[in-house]
């Protein structure tokens, strides 16, 4: 006979069960120290396998990530730009005492400000917080551009502290990297003989990272890079250096301010203003201001222009270029220059309580050099009202060529003009700059012509790819480090065009790409510093190639001592953001 209840058997069983439960005491404590327990684990476990924050303390990615820093308003043109204070908050490492912060040059209209008792913020602002993705490197490894986290190859700590540093993977083993004219170029095909006495090897494999591995300018390298250079960085070469081009959103991440004509300082008026003028046209431009111009429009059958004039240099008594700053002690006016490579982070006043003086952080004189340098690489960004059939052209000059964007009747059209001529025809694409009010952008980097219409990218796809063809000549100024500018990167580095009835040009950005400064100094004979990349190891450079200690100066950082991927700032809540 089957083993079965009865209905009341069944209700009478659950009823004791339940009755058995109630006379089971619960223990609060416990349940808060299970979840306690429990929360710890979970948090040790995304911290040892998945994800981790760090605390960006220095600047040698600013202007990307913030180290310590404070935020200045320029109270001449109202430009927020982030000064260093790493000094002010930790010990300078030459003085070992605290440096605080007196003063600062604004890196929109170059404004000096110098005060030992007042007139910057009282707060340090900490470093960016980052969130870093760890398993990244067991799923795949680095790409180009990514800002990684790794441990100091030197030195993984220091005083039982994990010595911790962040830049961006720029290069990669068994590739050899060169520096030239703010630029990264590489190459595959060299080899570094272990039975070469030129390339030697350390006795233990663990130190493969440090400096003298990277055979830096070794001879057969700058013989490639020369021939690569003469051939215009072509694969006329077999196995040739070929520049380094970045994706879109690094391009974004990476612009620096040169010039945000909306930000006009009224102390300028006549001397160094308006850096955007009127070429020629007689009477078909018109601007709200004639002094101090914000806003421009045209009408007329004839392409006409603005041009952009980079006034901040002065002549010294040998009539030679020198950076100008405002108020000028001499009442010295501006002249036109090179677009520089100056960074507002990096041009703070400290008090040096050992020299009991102010001291500049950019006017050493390795850091002057590097402040100074000619960028070529440069972004336009403007506003338009246009009306139907009429056209708007933005222009950016590098060396020897004239690079320009065309907009109107639905499309857009890229064009070089000079003396090398047209190398990509003129590639067009349809768009829906018509009649109406658009946000144009165009960037002329790493040898790419970009195009966006309201932050949307137009995609020419390799149409808008050029060669690094060197210029056959260079402006009298610069024959000693021979960068390469002509007197077109002086008089017209950035134009806007118009031909037609157009209502407005307002809102008028211009911005500048990073540049990778050298270490190894001028005078050699390729023209750029030429590391090798260990196999299993990373070329790792920070943004603010300027003041940053990274794998130009120490070396190169192995596989083993990456710790993650930074993908996200979580604080301070005003940067909060995906990092590029």
């Amino acid at each position: 006979m089957a083993n079965t209840l009865t209905v009341s058997e069944t209700q009478e069983a659950m009823t004791s069960h339940q009755e058995k439960k109630k006379l089971v005491s619960r223990d609060p404590a416990r349940e808060v120290v299970e979840t306690i327990v429990f929360v710890v684990v979970l948090v040790l476990l995304l911290k040892l396998f998945v994800t981790e924050a760090f605390v960006i303390p220095t600047g040698s990615m600013a202007e990307t990530l913030y180290g310590y820093q404070k935020l200045i308003t320029c109270p001449k043109c109202g430009h927020l730009f982030p000064v260093n204070s790493h000094d002010e908050v930790e010990a300078n490492q030459a003085t070992r005492q605290r440096h605080p912060l007196v003063g600062y040059t604004c890196p929109n209209c170059r404004y000096m400000h110098r005060d030992l008792n007042h007139g910057l913020p009282e707060k340090n602002n900490s470093g960016d917080r980052v969130l870093v993705l760890k398993p990244l490197y067991h799923v795949r490894p680095p790409h180009r551009g990514d800002v990684v986290v790794f441990k100091y190859p030197e030195a993984p700590q220091e005083n039982h502290v994990p010595a911790n540093y962040i830049k961006r993977a720029m290069g990669f083993g068994g590739e050899t990297v060169a520096i030239h004219r703010g630029d990264l170029f590489v190459t595959r095909s060299l080899a570094y003989p272990e039975d070469n006495p030129l390339f030697p090897r350390p006795e233990r494999a663990v130190d493969l990272w440090r400096p003298e591995y990277r055979y830096p300018n070794s001879a057969h390298a700058e013989e490639l890079f020369r021939a690569s250079r003469d051939a215009g960085f072509t694969n006329k070469v077999p196995g040739g250096f070929e520049i380094v081009r970045k994706g879109e959103q690094q391009l974004l991440a990476d612009r620096r301010i040169v010039w945000d004509n909306d930000k006009q300082p009224k102390e300028l008026v006549g001397i160094g203003l308006p850096r955007w003028q009127i070429v020629g046209a007689e009477g078909r431009w018109k601007t709200d201001n004639d002094k101090q111009p914000r806003a421009f429009a045209h009408s007329g059958d004839e392409l006409d222009w603005i041009t952009y004039k980079h006034l901040v240099w002065k002549l010294d008594t040998n009539k030679r270029r020198v950076p100008w700053r405002w108020p000028d002690p001499e009442g010295a006016k501006p002249v036109p220059g090179p677009i520089d490579n100056m960074l507002g982070y990096n041009a703070g006043i400290e008090w040096n309580p050992v020299l009991r003086q102010p001291q500049s952080r950019d006017e050493s004189r390795d850091s002057l050099r590097d402040a100074t340098m000619w960028v070529g690489d440069l972004i336009l960004e403007c506003e338009v009202e246009m009306s139907a059939g009429s056209e708007v052209v933005l222009e950016l000059t590098r060396g020897t060529s004239r690079f320009q964007a065309k907009f109107g009747n639905g499309q857009v059209s890229l064009a070089r003009i000079g003396a090398l001529g047209p190398e990509f025809g003129q590639p067009t694409r349809p768009c829906r700059v018509q009649a109406g009010t658009y946000q144009l952008r165009f960037a002329n980097v790493d040898c790419r012509l970009w195009v966006w219409v309201d932050g949307q990218l137009i995609d020419f796809g390799d149409e808008a790819l050029y060669s690094p063809v060197e210029p056959a000549t260079f402006h009298p100024d610069d024959l000693h480090n021979k960068e390469g500018y002509t007197q077109d990167d002086i008089d017209r580095p950035a134009s806007i065009g118009a031909r037609g009835a157009v209502a407005s040009i307002r809102h008028i950005k211009l911005f500048r790409d990073i540049y990778y400064t050298r270490e190894l100094g001028v005078g050699d004979h390729s023209g750029a510093d030429i590391f090798y990349v260990q196999p299993g190891h990373y070329l790792c450079l920070g943004d603010n190639s300027a003041q940053s200690s990274d794998s130009r100066k120490w070396g190169v950082v192995p596989e083993r001592l990456l710790l993650g991927k930074a993908v996200f700032v979580f604080f301070p809540l005003g940067r909060v953001g995906f990092i590029k």
